[in-house]
């Protein structure tokens, strides 16, 4: 099994998506891969994270090359969204 998947990264509240990669978790901190290093992903900077199934948002804490760490604040799962959106229709 691997641990690797696909996510897609953007800094808020207005930055382009880039692709990474979505190495590992410890605790509520997500580590990531980048597949290029980035300019403008410094400590500190508020960011989206997009896997397909969750939403998650967080901010910078390290960025080191191709590495980086976000802390996670906020999830959202989205078939759950979903479940809810027909149920209120």
């Amino acid at each position: 099994m691997s641990d690797r998947s696909p996510v897609k990264l953007r800094r808020l509240p207005d930055g382009s998506f880039i692709d990474a990669w979505e190495t590992g978790w410890e605790r509520n901190m997500l580590q990531l891969t980048l597949l290029e290093e980035q300019a403008g992903f410094l400590p500190g900077v508020p960011a989206e994270i997009d896997n397909g199934s969750m939403l998650y948002l967080g901010e910078v804490r390290q960025c080191s090359g191709s590495i980086m760490k976000v802390l996670v604040e906020y999830s959202l799962d989205r078939s759950r969204l979903a479940s809810l959106q027909d149920s209120w229709r």
